[in-house]
């Protein structure tokens, strides 16, 4: 008998310290509460600045792309100028100056783009990218003869 009352009171004990112990006083609950809304301030400004710095980064790496694709526009207008029949002249300058509202576009949608989050920069950016190759293709193949596919029997 003395040994179940003895396994009962240090059962008692062990529960009874158990649940002092787990219980936080509220000036403890609130100093952990602040404690946690200091880190994740902290997080968000240090994932924002991560952010603002790629976009920079971004921002650099494609100013030189559009210097670049402005420098090959420059040479297509030179072959334009030599080109003997004038109607084919007019349908090159017309396709370039299609080219040349689409790189001013995107050079002013990177200029203007404003970060809001990992997500939208992401998509921004894939879609920019994008739109920048398919840009650089056209010109890169601008006096390639479109793409025909002939098939024989």
């Amino acid at each position: 008998m003395k040994y179940t009352i003895g396994i009962l009171i240090t059962t008692i004990t062990l529960f009874t310290s158990f649940i002092l112990t787990s219980c936080d006083s509220p000036s403890k609950k609130m100093e952990n509460a602040k404690t946690s809304v200091i880190e994740a301030d902290r997080d968000l400004a240090i994932a924002k600045s991560e952010v603002e710095a790629e976009i920079r980064i971004y921002r650099v790496r494609h100013e030189e792309q559009v210097k670049e694709y402005n420098r090959t526009i420059s040479t297509i207008k030179q072959k334009i100028k030599n080109e003997s029949d004038s109607e084919i002249r007019v349908d090159l300058e017309n396709q370039l100056d299609e080219y040349e509202d689409s790189l001013s576009t995107l050079k002013r949608e990177m200029d203007n783009y404003k970060a809001s989050g990992r997500d939208n920069w992401d998509e921004f950016k894939d879609s920019f990218s994008n739109r920048m190759d398919n840009l650089g293709n056209s010109l890169e193949n601008f006096f390639s003869p479109p793409n025909t596919t002939t098939s024989s029997n």
